[in-house]
């Protein structure tokens, strides 16, 4: 941990969350503002975002957090296109505090003062060929082994609605991507999650007219997480011993 407060700058901290989100971002970002709102002070040293994708990253959102921030990816082949966006929309000297690289969630090296991780796990632990289980293996290896005492693991993921059932057949379902239900996961420091319908994008398939979908479905998911025993959007907490 470390004892100097890290000064984010105003568009770091404005960040543009949402586009840091990609597909259903107001969906992503709902459980992701509930945690900083309870741990407005937090401040680590260094920070690693493990499964950037070119079309979402939230290695800008943890320059507010820490000191140092390194954004990874499994494919090196988009690490440019990443890279060239984030520079685009940070100032230099937030830039200057990150760097990218390619990593291997299977084959990691290293401790961090936070992990985070957005739809990573239903990708990597895919249903035919793995088991909850080896989710669990995952998270307690990556608590244990890769965080630094006191240290935090943040893992946003896809979860399973009632309405599972309608979209089994669409998008990355058919190649067996997990979706989790909240009792998936081990026991957990902290659990937030949102969402009822915001399972896939409208927008990224029928454009304005998708857009419009998309935002009745979020206003339909105002008002029914509140009453939903299955969310859209998990995300998960745990802890380094200290």
């Amino acid at each position: 941990m470390t004892s100097a407060p890290v000064q984010a700058s105003a568009n770091a901290d404005a960040a543009s969350d949402l586009a840091c989100f990609g597909w259903s971002a107001r969906a992503w970002a709902a459980p992701w503002r509930a945690f900083r709102r309870a741990h407005p002070d937090l401040q680590v040293g260094d920070a690693l975002e493990l499964g950037a994708g070119e079309h979402s990253s939230l290695a800008p959102l943890l320059l507010p957090l820490a000191e140092r921030v390194e954004c990874s990816a499994y494919d090196a082949a988009v690490l440019p296109a990443i890279e060239a966006r984030h520079r685009a929309s940070l100032p230099p000297a937030e830039a200057a505090r990150m760097h990218w690289a390619q990593r291997d969630l299977h084959a990691l090296a290293g401790r961090w003062d936070l992990i985070v991780m957005k739809s990573v796990l239903g990708g990597v632990h895919r249903t035919h060929n793995s088991r909850l289980a080896d989710v669990h293996a995952t998270l307690e290896r990556l608590r244990t082994q890769h965080l630094r005492p006191g240290g935090w693991l943040l893992t946003l993921d896809n979860g399973r609605t009632a309405l599972e059932p309608l979209w089994s057949r669409f998008g990355a379902r058919r190649n067996g991507w997990r979706f989790f239900a909240a009792e998936d996961f081990p026991p957990a420091a902290e659990h937030r999650s949102f969402g009822v319908f915001s399972s896939f994008a409208a927008a990224t398939r029928l454009g304005a007219f998708g857009q419009r979908i998309d935002d009745a479905l979020y206003a339909a998911d105002l008002a029914l997480t509140p009453l939903a025993r299955q969310h859209a959007v998990h995300l998960h907490v745990y802890r380094a011993p200290a």
